[in-house]
């Protein structure tokens, strides 16, 4: 019995299980290293996550709306990363998520009252 337990414990430390979210990517190449071309990469960036939350705005399949939405950006959708490339593509790349809301946090809140805590 403790050989199997033993057994078991092993194959669960082996074994890993991805748990992370599904949330969507973005990434986009800029023409060049130009100033210019920076700035426009920006500029994309965010045209794309103001039109990202129009998309998604009641919608159940996010990934579905990402694809039907490539023409708008000459862009590329697959495997979760939504790909646009700027002219040629020979530029610096800026990477990140696409969000509904930037402003939320997964940290828990701990609530404090001064006057709680002095009378009990």
């Amino acid at each position: 019995m403790k050989k199997v337990i033993v057994i078991a414990l092993i194959l669960m430390n082996v074994v890993s299980v991805n748990a992370s979210s599904n949330i969507p990517k973005y990434k986009i190449v800029a023409n060049s290293n130009s100033e210019k071309d920076i700035k426009e990469m920006y500029e994309i960036k965010n045209d794309l996550i103001h039109d990202y939350r129009i998309w998604v705005k009641g919608v159940d399949d996010i990934d579905q709306a990402l694809a039907d939405h490539q023409k708008d950006y000459d862009a590329n959708y697959y495997n979760g990363e939504y790909k646009i490339i700027v002219g040629k593509g020979k530029g610096k790349t800026l990477t990140g998520e696409l969000k509904v809301s930037y402003c939320t946090s997964t940290k828990e809140i701990k609530k404090k009252s001064f006057f709680a805590e002095l009378f009990s």
